[in-house]
């Protein structure tokens, strides 16, 4: 195929596929949008009204993503349940169009079974009324004003809108998303701390030596407040005193992106129950017993067990000493090139660094005894400067020290196993060959016996 050819089939390639994304794809999604029975988007959605079996509910929108249930209780408002229920009353399909007028009471709707009322940013108000089974099929009458068209649909949509205060509160002491979290501050028995994030998977803990944490860890402590259901509500609890709350056991404080202020969460445990409030609102929670604990850990249990846990965006070079000499490899470009080793010794160093994980954690008071078998040095940004020294332990194992962060790690003795050939011989840890074995003499023939006498 001729060069020309090629550009051309290219060209029409990149043709096809723009008009798929810029002309084909948005006329179905229109075309889609045009079948539903309500034309409104949910993001236009300001206020929901909601009449059904379970009782009367008003909803009001906070934010771009938060919701309030502001009858029969003014309560936050799970953000999960309220996405539902929009998707739900957004997409709903009408399966046959009855046109208007008509006697009301024929279809059930002069009393409705379920009503919603949805009011719009725009001032815009919208109404569907929901009445009795249709005689064939698993469908249901149904009414939209303005305009007071009859429809008949899926039966199912007065279900999805059976829905009370209960079922579309708020269940936990928070609703938060993780990835907004940018410092957690918790005051309890085990005393204070702070950790503050970095970046999108690193955080970092306060204190004298800025101990580098566990992402998993930290998302863990904090996880609790998002997930864990209350079994009881004390809505209107004026006082905090019959609940431990006026001293409480733990205070979380959660800095969050664009919020101004922090977060405040007060906790205290009483028999087989976590209570737990935001100061300034009229709830009081019944969580489980395990909640409070949860977020009282020791700060040493947070620590990333990472030997080396720098960010590799900011690393320049690492540099292995034994002695004397010095094994140093250095970025150049977006590689690293150095110490005579070959891009898969590189590639494999970094691997192996990468997995250098401790099996244990403790404070550093004072540096082991006696020179280092070998050291390893990152260089970078504050956020990729890391110098351990690694002695050999009596019994076996390694230990790793990091007099920065008065750290001391405890490592497995195959724990450089899978360093590149040329580095391990560079830091002696390549075992000294066999001794050859000796050859081996033929075996001796036994004497001839002699003859026996006829």
């Amino acid at each position: 195929m001729s060069p020309r050819t090629t550009i051309s089939l290219a060209v029409v390639l990149a043709l096809l596929v723009g008009y798929i994304y810029l002309v084909d794809r948005p006329q179905a999604q229109r075309a889609e949008q045009a079948k539903r029975l309500l034309q409104l988007s949910s993001a236009d959605i300001s206020t929901i009204a909601l009449v059904s079996s379970k009782g009367e509910v008003g909803l009001s929108r906070r934010d771009a993503t938060h919701w309030d249930v502001t009858r029969p209780v003014r309560v936050p408002a799970a953000s999960f349940a309220v996405s539902s229920l929009l998707d739900t009353i957004t997409g709903i399909v009408p399966q046959r169009t009855l046109g208007s007028g008509g006697n009301l009471g024929e279809y059930g709707l002069d009393k409705p079974a379920a009503q919603i009322t949805l009011g719009t940013s725009r001032g815009q108000t919208v109404t569907l009324d929901i009445g009795k089974p249709s005689a064939v099929g698993s469908t249901s009458y149904a009414r939209v004003q303005p305009g007071g068209k009859l429809y008949q649909i899926d039966s199912s949509t007065k279900d999805a809108l059976a829905k009370s205060a209960t079922d579309l509160r708020q269940k936990t002491v928070a609703d938060f998303a993780n990835a907004d979290v940018q410092k957690v501050r918790i005051v309890s028995p085990a005393g204070t701390l702070a950790v503050n994030r970095l970046g999108p998977d690193r955080w970092q803990i306060e204190g004298p030596h800025a101990w580098p944490a566990d992402d998993f860890k930290i998302t863990d402590l904090f996880f609790p407040l998002t997930t864990s259901e209350a079994k009881v509500f004390h809505d209107g609890a004026g006082a905090l005193a019959p609940y431990g709350l006026d001293h409480p056991a733990v205070t979380v404080d959660l800095t969050l992106r664009d919020r101004p202020e922090p977060l405040r969460i007060l906790l205290s445990r009483r028999g087989k129950i976590t209570y737990a409030t935001v100061p300034g609102t009229p709830t009081v929670l019944e969580l489980d017993a395990s909640v409070e604990g949860k977020l009282a850990p020791e700060t040493l249990s947070l620590v990333s067990r990472r030997v080396l846990p720098y960010n590799a965006q900011d690393l320049t070079s690492v540099v292995w000493r034994r002695g004397r000499q010095a094994l140093e490899v250095r970025r150049q470009g977006p590689g690293f090139t150095g110490g005579g080793l070959s891009d898969g010794d590189i590639s494999g160093m970094f691997s192996a660094i990468n997995l250098l994980d401790a099996d244990r954690v403790e404070p550093l008071s004072a540096a082991p005894a006696g020179a280092p078998a070998f050291e390893i040095q990152t260089d970078g940004a504050a956020d990729a400067k890391f110098l351990v020294r690694m002695y050999r332990e009596p019994k076996g194992g390694w230990l790793a020290a990091d007099p920065a962060l008065a750290l001391r790690y405890r490592l497995t003795a195959t724990a450089f196993d899978g360093l590149p050939g040329p580095i391990k011989t560079f830091l002696g840890l390549t075992p000294p060959p066999a001794p050859a074995p000796k050859p081996q003499q033929a075996p001796k023939r036994p004497p001839k016996s002699p003859p026996k006498p006829k």
